[in-house]
């Protein structure tokens, strides 16, 4: 049904827009003034830590993969430590609007038919 030459041209372009959207979610990061701290208990900064990864079932890209620190979510969120209800932080959502931004661009080169 399929030969190599188009599983692999497939792979590439979904790893593509994995490093891209990567790209753009660290474009984001920076907009936000989110900064690394020398006294954080992160060994790095957000913007290095951010990796990506595709994975493949059977030859082909089938999973992409976001890893970051934990503390992440907890600025999405709008959580930390010494922000409680009655204090709270103000969530900066980085990381949910850059994916739905692009998750058309990668529906459309999944696509097939």
């Amino acid at each position: 049904m399929f030969n190599q030459k188009d599983i692999d041209e497939q792979n590439e372009k979904v790893e593509g827009w994995a490093d891209d959207t990567n790209n753009k979610l660290v474009q984001e990061i920076n907009s936000l003034g989110i900064k690394h701290y020398p006294y954080s208990p992160n060994k790095q900064a957000l913007i290095k830590a951010l990796k990506n990864k595709v994975e493949k079932r059977f030859g082909l890209a089938s999973v992409i993969s976001y890893k970051m620190p934990r503390s992440a979510i907890f600025v999405h969120k709008g959580v930390s430590r010494g922000h409680g209800i009655n204090n709270p932080r103000q969530e900066k959502p980085w990381f949910t609007p850059v994916i739905d931004a692009n998750i058309e661009e990668l529906a459309a080169i999944v696509a097939v038919g």
